[in-house]
């Protein structure tokens, strides 16, 4: 019993240290219709850091070879790739972007992208309703 109880916390301490080094994933999520008004939110970001929203029709796998993101890896496709939005993250590293999504978005895909001034972060792919 009191070795379980020591074992316990052990792997709770070794649970907080890695936590420590460990980043947490920006997560974005829509909420909204299509075509319309739609507010994207975001969690799990550096605060006040710069950052864009990019769009493709596709999923997949791209590797940004030019600019402050080179070698960051999204996983959208190229079919219609382009980046949609830009702004800031905010004071928590947390909020919301609210616009308005025309008929040729609907059943793409969004993906967030976060510069902390030396390397780019990026978030997980939510599919735009249709």
């Amino acid at each position: 019993m009191r070795g379980s109880f020591v074992a316990a916390v052990l792997a709770a301490v070794a649970c907080l240290g890695a936590a420590r080094g460990a980043r947490a994933q920006i997560v974005i999520s829509l909420d909204g219709e299509c075509p319309g008004r739609m507010t994207m939110q975001w969690k799990g970001a550096r605060p006040e850091r710069p950052c864009a929203l990019a769009f493709a029709e596709n999923e997949g796998e791209f590797l940004i070879s030019w600019g402050p993101c080179w070698g960051a890896r999204l996983g959208l496709g190229t079919h219609n790739l382009r980046a949609v939005a830009f702004f800031r993250t905010g004071w928590q590293g947390s909020g919301r972007l609210t616009g308005i999504a025309s008929s040729q978005m609907c059943g793409g895909y969004l993906q967030m992208i976060e510069w902390d001034g030396t390397r780019c972060t990026t978030s997980n792919v939510v599919q735009i309703p249709q």
